[in-house]
């Protein structure tokens, strides 16, 4: 085979994989819209505020966690997305053991219903462990309100 006909072929195989990569990111994009619906500051019991989500218990843990409101009063991640990282990466005992616990694939933004279903029921692991599992699933909770 010629040098011509190697690139050819690399050339050929990247227009294959750009046409397979392109159209699943645009499907998962608009499936899993990433942007925040936060637009007003999370008060419990003023104007539209649903729900009495305690905003200092997850901000002092850190201001990645921070909460705002939708329109419709209901709580949710300011950042989303560096909110699901901070817990990925600080919850790290809890997540295996609901992962463990359970028998459940990796902990990503795709599948953490499971977790946010199950975390609160782990019946194994250390009282620690347990706390992290349950705090995920009250994470989670917030989690799944935090995209448009």
């Amino acid at each position: 085979m010629t040098k011509k006909e190697k690139v050819s072929i690399i050339i050929f195989l990247v227009i294959i994989c750009l046409a397979i990569i392109i159209p699943i990111s645009i499907y998962v994009a608009s499936v899993y819209k990433i942007r925040s619906p936060y637009v007003q500051e999370y008060v419990a019991g003023t104007g539209n505020i649903k729900g009495d989500v305690c905003v200092e218990c997850f901000e002092e843990k850190s201001s990645d966690l921070a909460i705002g409101a939708d329109k419709n009063g209901y709580a949710v991640f300011k950042n989303p997305r560096k909110a699901f990282s901070y817990v990925k990466k600080n919850y790290k005992k809890g997540i295996k053991l609901i992962k463990k616990e359970f028998n459940l694939g990796s902990f990503n933004q795709f599948n953490y219903n499971s977790y946010k279903n199950l975390g609160w029921q782990t019946t194994t692991g250390t009282l620690y462990e347990k706390d992290e599992a349950n705090f995920i699933t009250i994470f989670l909770d917030i989690y799944e309100n935090s995209f448009e």
